[in-house]
């Protein structure tokens, strides 16, 4: 069973929800009804790059504990992909992945972690240990988060 699922979130959105002490929704739940998430870094990684490379960011990677989500009665089913807001296309292999889909918003509660995504310099998002400055700092494949339990 699947104990952390990961969301991608612009920080500034992140941010503003957390500064108010409200449970942070995404711009497209009120369209999609869910927030989606990812049951990998990867899969997350695959889903940035279809729909988010063009946005404006930085983008952050919420690893969320799927307790702590169902303990407030959040649902999360892993179901087939859905269109995010407008849109309906996904990556290539997609088809064969479900995905954590959660009914209802992320309250920081549930946050074990928190973690900038990087891009590289053709404005794709990469493995945050992949990247150039995790190189430097000599971080391997692990991520630098911002908010650890």
């Amino acid at each position: 069973m699947t104990t952390t699922i990961f969301h991608l979130a612009a920080q500034r959105d992140w941010e503003q929800a957390e500064a108010a002490e409200q449970v942070y929704f995404p711009p497209t739940f009120v369209q999609d009804q869910m927030t989606h998430a990812a049951g990998d870094i990867a899969t997350l990684i695959k889903v940035a790059n279809q729909f988010y490379r063009n946005l404006p960011g930085p983008w952050l990677i919420i690893a969320v504990r799927v307790a702590a989500l169902e303990a407030q009665n959040i649902v999360v089913k892993f179901e087939p992909a859905a269109p995010v807001g407008a849109r309906d296309d996904h990556f290539e292999g997609s088809d064969a992945v479900l995905f954590p889909h959660i009914y209802g918003g992320i309250p920081t509660a549930a946050v074990a972690s928190i973690g900038v995504l990087p891009k590289n310099d053709r404005g794709e998002f990469v493995d945050p240990g992949e990247s150039e400055s995790s190189r430097q700092a000599g971080l391997g494949h692990k991520i630098d988060f911002l908010k650890t339990d």
